[in-house]
């Protein structure tokens, strides 16, 4: 532009030297033609580096913002995964777990137990095992069961439930996803759904949630969702909830045994008793029918209530020669793995709470014998 300017301008001076007079004309348009080509040249050269110059610049800024806008990409995904980054999944069997160990070893300590779909943030990755904390639980689980970062985040979206969690009062649980259609119950704040896959179109005002056998819906704006991820459960919990559940199915379970029972007085235990003894009978009679656990329940409390043993469930079973699970190390392993079934746990409770269906019995031993003959062990 600056050049074409020049021209112009150029082309003026040259006329009007024509018109005072010809000769002068030449020499003034030869001098003025001169200068042009110099000026061009020089404010050419001038010309082209600038928009050299501004390219570059244009250039270099369009490069930072590409750049930035890559960044920026990559930051936006890398919060989307963060989440996940530095976490596993468990994905062992439905109804089943994993352990979770003191030290990377089978041979260890299990402190919990993981589920299917639960959670857990990765402290150390190893080629066998990584230790983890999930809940209340530290400790290192194998990683053939397990998946991380992104994997484990597909697969929670596979796996896990989705929940919607209803953040108020009063809230409509319909048939349909309207205002207008016929409301099943009213929720209150707090309380849990599981969100429902439909193949019917919902817009974003509307959560599809399971009722029953039936799909209903509530409103969005009243409740959180999110997905369902599970974490670990210490042994400590695990038995403190065996326990509960035993003791309320202890009455039902002792009633409907073949082997008539007594009541007798109850002895007040801890948890941790009440984890010693199941463990016990586990050892002395998990294959054996309830009333045979029961039985060896029994045993140790008509014990305990004896002057002539010691007055405390671990005192009786670790005395020295009595129960060979206690010195042979059987015990302390069953203890370790949380290996006990909740009919172990349903009869030491019933046990402590006074049942007795040995008839006092305070010894027992496998094979035939005169006593009170239950399963396959005779009680006297």
């Amino acid at each position: 532009m600056k050049f074409r300017k020049l021209v112009f301008e150029c082309g003026i001076i040259a006329a009007s030297a024509v018109i005072i007079s010809g000769s002068s004309a030449v020499s003034v348009s030869a001098a003025e033609t001169a200068t042009e080509t110099v000026i061009t040249g020089s404010e050419q050269d001038e010309t082209e580096s600038k928009d050299s110059k501004e390219k570059e610049d244009v250039s270099d800024t369009d490069a930072e913002e590409i750049e930035g806008e890559v960044t920026d990409t990559e930051a936006d995904a890398a919060a989307e995964t963060s989440e996940w980054e530095n976490q596993l999944l468990v994905i062992v069997e439905e109804d089943s777990s994993l352990n979770v160990r003191k030290e990377a070893s089978t041979d260890s300590e299990v402190v919990g137990k993981i589920y299917r779909g639960s959670a857990a943030e990765v402290v150390e990755k190893g080629d066998e095992w990584t230790k983890i904390i999930s809940g209340d639980v530290e400790g290192y689980v194998n990683n053939e069961y397990c998946v991380f970062a992104e994997e484990a985040e597909e697969k929670a979206a596979e796996i896990c439930d989705t929940g919607a969690t209803v953040t108020t009062d009063g809230v409509r649980l319909r048939s349909e996803a309207s205002t207008d259609s016929t409301i099943y119950c009213v929720l209150s704040k707090g309380d849990s759904l599981t969100a429902a896959e439909t193949e019917e179109e919902t817009d974003d005002e509307w959560v599809a949630v399971e009722y029953g056998d039936t799909v209903a819906y509530v409103s969005a704006d009243y409740v959180d969702v999110e997905l369902e991820v599970g974490e670990a459960i210490s042994m400590k919990e695990i038995y403190e909830q065996q326990a509960a559940e035993a003791a309320k199915k202890a009455a039902a379970a002792s009633a409907a045994s073949s082997t008539s029972s007594s009541s007798g007085t109850a002895v007040s235990a801890s948890s941790n008793d009440t984890t010693l003894l199941a463990a016990l009978i586990q050892c002395e009679a998990g294959g054996e029918s309830y009333a045979g656990q029961l039985a060896v329940g029994a045993v140790v409390m008509n014990r305990v209530k004896s002057s002539s043993f010691p007055n405390s469930i671990s005192g009786v079973i670790y005395q020295s020669g009595q129960f060979s699970p206690a010195s042979s190390g059987k015990l302390s392993r069953v203890l370790s793995s949380g290996s006990i079934s909740s009919s172990c746990y349903q009869a030491a409770q019933a046990a402590i709470a006074g049942e007795d269906n040995t008839g006092g019995a305070k010894y027992f031993h496998a094979g035939s014998g005169s006593g009170t003959v239950i399963g396959n062990q005779v009680f006297y």
